[in-house]
């Protein structure tokens, strides 16, 4: 319960282990790699990738 005695809203992990792949995106051009930890930026547009598993609100 938060202080005025509403639920707080649940956030979505995804999980952390270093033996699973995940696939993620670029938010730019939208590129797609699978690795096992976060790529960093797109080759091809140097833009922020995104892990798949999450979703965007």
């Amino acid at each position: 319960m938060t202080a005025n005695g509403t639920s707080p809203t649940p956030t979505w992990d995804v999980a952390s282990d270093a033996e699973t792949e995940s696939t993620y995106e670029c938010l730019d051009c939208g590129t797609r790699v699978t690795g096992t930890s976060h790529p960093g930026s797109c080759p091809n547009c140097d833009a922020p990738f995104r892990n798949c598993a999450t979703s965007i609100e």
